[in-house]
C-alpha cells in the first residue's frame, strides 16, 4: 500500500474518515444539518445532489488547517469538476491499464451519462479495487443515497477517472 506523502492529503483523508456515518436529515432528502455544510461550501441549496460538495468540503477543511487555497474546482457537478480540474487527470483506461497511477488521496469520477456522474476520495488501492469515502451513496453504491460511506469498488467501474492533488 502506498504512504501519502502530501500533508493536503493526509489532511483531506483524516477529515473524510471523520464524517463516515453522516446521514441525511430526513434520509432521501439531500438534506441535514450537516449535509447543507457540504451543500454551502459550493454555494447550493438544501436538496441538491452533494457528493461534489462533500469531497469540495473535504479538501476546504484540509485547506484551511494548513493555512493554503484548496485546489479543487468549486463546484456541485462531479463532470465540471473534471473538466475544470488543475490537477493531474488519470483516464479509466490509464488507470485499468496501471493501478500503481491511482493513489490515497485521488478524486475518482464516474461518468452516469447525461449530465450526471458521482465522485468520491481514493483511501487505498488494492487487488484490482479501490477502497473509497464518498458522499450521497449507501452500501449499494449508489450516485443518490442517503450519506457518508466507506466503500470498495473495482478500479473498471470507474468510467471517469482519477485525479491527482498534491
Amino acid at each position: 500500500m502506498k504512504t501519502i506523502t502530501s500533508p493536503l492529503l493526509t489532511q483531506v483523508l483524516i477529515i473524510a474518515h471523520h464524517e463516515i456515518g453522516v446521514v441525511e436529515t430526513p434520509p432521501g432528502s439531500n438534506s441535514g444539518p450537516v449535509v447543507n455544510q457540504y451543500l454551502n461550501s459550493v454555494k447550493l441549496k438544501p436538496g441538491a445532489p452533494w457528493c461534489a460538495a462533500f469531497v469540495y468540503w473535504c479538501f476546504e477543511q484540509a485547506s484551511t488547517r494548513l493555512n493554503r487555497i484548496n485546489p479543487l474546482p468549486r463546484s456541485g457537478s462531479c463532470l465540471y469538476h473534471w473538466r475544470k480540474t488543475k490537477g493531474s487527470r488519470i483516464t479509466a483506461a490509464e488507470a485499468i491499464g496501471n493501478p500503481s497511477l491511482i493513489e490515497p488521496g485521488c478524486v475518482f469520477i464516474i461518468n452516469l451519462g447525461k449530465g450526471k456522474g458521482h465522485m468520491g476520495i481514493v483511501v487505498s488501492v488494492q487487488d484490482g479495487c479501490i477502497h473509497t469515502i464518498e458522499g450521497n451513496t449507501n452500501t449499494s453504491h449508489s450516485a443518490n443515497g442517503i450519506g457518508v460511506f466507506a466503500l470498495e469498488r473495482k478500479i473498471g467501474s470507474i468510467t471517469g477517472g482519477f485525479i491527482k492533488y498534491c
